[in-house]
């Protein structure tokens, strides 16, 4: 309840019956001015001389060439009496008129324009910048096609470079384009450029891939690389029984290591992703050594111990096995373990038989026998599942103990063991166990029993040939881990041998063998930034911020106070979106779907998994759109590994059915959705699951989807040659936008033809790529866009004029309530606050203030309320001509925003308080002047 003062309430009922006629505006002016103009001489060609000469311009281009020709007319013009004609008939010579060089300032943004009615062929604009002694430092440049008649606009725009000191403008035919046509009313004005603010990192967090336990300066530690964004990646050496971290050792240029393992003597070895590199760490020492590239390799997945302290390591994207031997410091590639398939994701050795076992898969699973005394490669899952394994992608785990080999297959997760001595299966059942542990364990002196992971410590009798879960509660849980041995703590609570289990984000579970005692510690005094993976809205105006790898982070950011909520663990977002005030995320891998209500608490069952898209060989869901009218979420999907048939699936939220329309685009995957009038458009990429032989086709694709019947009803390639469409969007002008690699283009719902495209930013490589670009249409109006170039670029609808606003910005984009954008540079979260355009304070616009604050969570619904109860009386008191008290009732109304129990019970935010605060003393200033 909010206290009122009385004599303000005795004014109501004399007074209501005006609120429906007083709109006031007031002197009060708040930003900047838009678009200043800078003078350009005879800007709409009005002023001629004898002899051809067109005062404040002069021919650069085309100097003597007869069939190039340019002059002043009165045939066709925009406005006025005249304009400039060019008419370029030359096959080997360009034409151009440039502007007289006016004074510009270093660093700031500038747009030319010009009105074109265009002939023939096409004419461009030109914005150019010199230094001091005149030479050209940089330029910008748009292209004006046919126009039929019609006086279209063109334009472009430029940051002049720290060295210019002047800048013109050019009308131009290029050398070959042979265009001609009209030009007139050239205008310069200064772009106003927002502002950047660093908004921090949001996700920190343990990630590592791999570990191996050992000894240490007496003491029981886990060796493991932690990942870090910003080159901030670790070796890190972590005492098991206090988890916390006591040495780290900088590894410069390394993304993570999926391989982490101890060799026979005691060293510990990293494999590493990206490079493919191998590092040597001797225990009790400062610094790790790089033992260099592994062949040709990119991606060392996994390791293993051999004998006489050597390492094995299995690698992508040409699976092959390599060895380490530490007493010659030399490297031996063993060779292409499979023909066709690129990984070796686990890798076991037979000490024996002398034999290392690797695990490959991406399209198919399979386990290759390596003789290492012969050389000899040998598959043998064929030969043990011949009916079954090509159910299976993957080989992902395997460990060898006690004469019998373990693997893990997926997808889905199935345990196969293996009786070495025989090469016969002794266990394999698909509705059965499967595996979670990178390795197995035994405990010193039992020659019966293996210990393997999932969620539950499990061991597998030999003799027997039973499983046991170890634990004593049989509803406790700890998670899989990537290295465990049973050590002697020498504690009195863990007497004899204790198991000690190092898992993902630094996670360590003990379960001593005679008291059945489970405990779990983490590591919580280390952590480095996490990479950004994904950035969206949400419908209550909160911005969702996904982590890169794993279940490193989800989070939310609050523009109405600037706070961030706690970082849950939670699998990789892909991509969120909103239908009717419930969100929903998609995760990599097998493409979940999890509907969350932000407005509970965030527990087990919130969020709730609604979809998983594995069983129609879905991996990563990279779009989603909702449509509130149909209650239903779109989503699009790249493929799981080996495959390139991607998806568009369709969730109906009353009835949580789903339809998934697999290979709706033959052999893409679908990266980008808008929805507009009861179409989805959907943008597609050439790239499907990693571990392809690569791509079939060759262009990325445009599609239309009808919501009302279910189907796919146009397909188009948008540009000829690029490999991905994104950042789709309902564009301003009423038609779809989109990014295919460096050109921008426009589709046309109704005649179903791509009406523009330009090339304005950067081809790929040969890399594989999935999401490039995002766009967003800015509360100016104009278009905003980045892409994994880190560009953020603006367009303007109207003259499609192409400003990069910075390089180097970061990827992704989002767009609050308030029109501010967000966007991220690798774990960097930044926001990008428009230029604020002259406008006029007034209760109206703080009228409107108060309800986009409302809408984005910065006021209390209530309170919103009681704010505009307040404006509309002073604007009684303004109309009955009252200024001196509209003032004093102002004044009482900042004194109310401001508060301090007001901010404390979150009735108003922070940014909400001063954005209206400072709107106020505008408004005072012009009443009491």
């Amino acid at each position: 309840m909010y206290v009122r003062n009385g004599a303000k309430n005795g004014l109501i009922c004399c007074l209501a019956m005006l609120l429906c006629l007083i709109s006031v505006m007031v002197p009060g002016k708040a930003g900047l001015a838009s678009s200043p103009a800078i003078a350009i001489v005879n800007a709409g060609f009005e002023q001629q001389a004898p002899g051809g000469v067109i005062p404040g311009w002069r021919q650069t281009y085309g100097n003597g060439v007869a069939a190039a020709t340019y002059g002043i007319t009165s045939t066709s013009k925009y406005s006025g009496s005249f304009s400039l004609h060019l008419d370029d008939l030359s096959p080997t010579a360009a034409l151009g008129v440039e502007s007289d060089k006016f004074a510009i300032v270093p660093g700031t943004a500038y747009s030319a324009s010009a009105m074109f009615q265009v002939e023939r062929g096409a004419l461009s604009i030109y914005l150019q910048f010199f230094n001091e002694a005149g030479t050209r430092v940089a330029n910008t440049s748009a292209g004006v096609d046919l126009s039929a008649g019609e006086w279209v606009k063109g334009g472009v725009s430029g940051i002049a470079p720290a060295d210019a000191v002047t800048a013109s403008v050019l009308l131009y035919s290029s050398t070959t384009g042979q265009g001609a046509g009209h030009i007139d009313d050239v205008k310069v004005e200064v772009n106003p450029i927002g502002t950047f603010e660093s908004l921090g990192q949001p996700i920190m967090n343990f990630i590592n891939q791999d570990a191996a336990i050992g000894r240490e300066q007496g003491k029981d530690v886990a060796y493991t690389v932690v990942k870090g964004a910003n080159d901030s990646t670790v070796f890190a050496v972590v005492d098991l029984l206090s988890a916390d971290v006591i040495k780290t050792i900088p590894m410069p240029g390394v993304t993570g290591a999926w391989g982490v393992k101890a060799a026979s003597d005691g060293k510990i070895y990293a494999g590493t992703h990206y490079d493919g590199h191998l590092y040597q760490y001797t225990p009790g020492s400062d610094s790790i050594v790089d033992l260099g590239r592994l062949g040709a390799e990119t991606h060392i997945w996994a390791l293993v111990a051999g004998a006489d302290g050597k390492i094995y390591a299995g690698t992508y994207p040409n699976a092959h096995v390599f060895e380490y031997d530490p007493a010659t410091n030399q490297v031996n590639d063993l060779g292409r373990v499979h023909p066709t398939e690129k990984y070796v994701r686990s890798i076991a050795y037979d000490g024996d038989n002398n034999v290392v076992y690797a695990g490959v898969g991406g399209v198919t699973a399979g386990i290759v026998k390596i003789d290492l005394a012969t050389g000899t490669h040998e598959e043998i899952l064929q030969t043990l599942l011949p009916a079954a394994y090509t159910n299976y992608d993957f080989a992902t785990n395997m460990g060898y103990a006690l004469g019998k080999l373990f693997v893990r297959l997926n997808k889905p997760d199935h345990l196969l063991i293996v009786d070495v001595a025989t090469e016969t299966v002794e266990y394999y059942d698909p509705n059965g166990l499967g595996m979670g542990s990178r390795t197995l364990a035994v405990m010193p002196g039992d020659d019966q029993n293996i210990y393997f992971g999932g969620y539950v410590l499990r061991s597998y009798n030999v003799v027997t040939k039973t499983f046991a879960v170890e634990f004593a509660d049989p509803n406790a849980r700890a998670f899989n881990f990537f290295d465990g041995k049973f050590l002697q703590l020498n504690d009195p609570q863990w007497p004899g041998y204790t198991f000690v289990g190092f898992s993902e984000k630094g996670q360590i579970f003990f379960n001593n063998k005679q008291t059945g005692n489970l405990s779990t510690l983490k590591v919580d005094n280390y952590g480095s930034p996490i990479l950004i993976q994904s950035l969206h809205t949400g419908y209550d105006g909160n911005i969702y911020i996904g982590g890169y790898l794993g279940a490193t982070g989800f989070t939310s950011y609050r523009p109405a106070d600037g706070t961030f909520t706690d970082v849950q663990q939670f699998g990789q977002v892909e991509s969120v979106a909103s239908v009717n005030n419930k969100l929903y995320i998609g995760t990599y891998g097998n493409a979940r779907v999890h509907e969350y209500d932000p407005t509970a608490p965030w527990t087990s069952a919130n969020p709730r998994r609604v979809a998983e898209l594995v069983s129609h060989g879905q991996d990563r869901p990279f779009a989603m759109v909702g449509v509130d009218s149909l209650s239903k979420l779109y989503v699009g999907s790249v493929p799981d590994y080996g495959s390139l048939s991607g998806a568009l699936t369709v969730y109906d939220v009353p009835t949580r059915q789903v339809q998934v329309h697999k290979d709706i685009v033959h052999d893409q995957g679908v990266v980008s959705l808008a929805h507009r009038d009861g179409l989805i458009y959907g943008g597609t990429t050439i790239y499907g699951g990693l571990g392809t032989s690569g791509p079939s086709e060759t262009e990325g694709k445009l599609f239309v989807f009808d919501t009302a019947t279910n189907s796919k009803v146009f397909e188009i390639v948008p540009v000829p040659g690029r490999k991905v469409v994104s950042g789709l969007l309902d564009g301003p002008d009423g038609l779809i936008w989109g990014v295919a690699e460096d050109t921008i283009f426009k589709f046309d719902p109704d005649t179903q033809q791509i009406v523009y495209k330009a090339a304005r930013l950067g081809r790929y490589g040969t890399g594989t790529v999935w999401v490039d670009a995002f766009l967003e249409v800015g509360k100016d109006g104009n278009v905003y866009g980045t892409n994994r170039q880190k560009t953020l670029f603006m367009i303007k609808p109207d003259t499609m004029e192409f400003f990069r606003i910075k390089t180097g910005a970061g990827n992704y984009l989002t767009q609050d309530h308030l029109g501010n954008l967000y966007m991220a540079n690798d774990a960097n979260l930044w926001k990008y606050t428009l230029p604020q355009e002259e406008e006029e304070v007034s209760l109206d616009s703080m009228r409107a203030a108060v309800d986009s604050y409302q809408a984005a969570g910065g006021m209390n619904s209530t309170f919103a309320a009681e704010l505009k109860y307040r404006l509309n009386i002073i604007g009684i008191l303004l109309g009955q001509g009252a200024a001196g008290q509209a003032a004093a009732y102002m004044q009482d109304f900042v004194s109310h925003i401001q508060d301090p129990a007001v901010l404390q019970q979150g009735l108003i935010s922070a940014a909400a308080s001063e954005r209206l605060s400072a709107d106020a003393a505008v408004l005072i200033q012009a009443w009491t002047a």
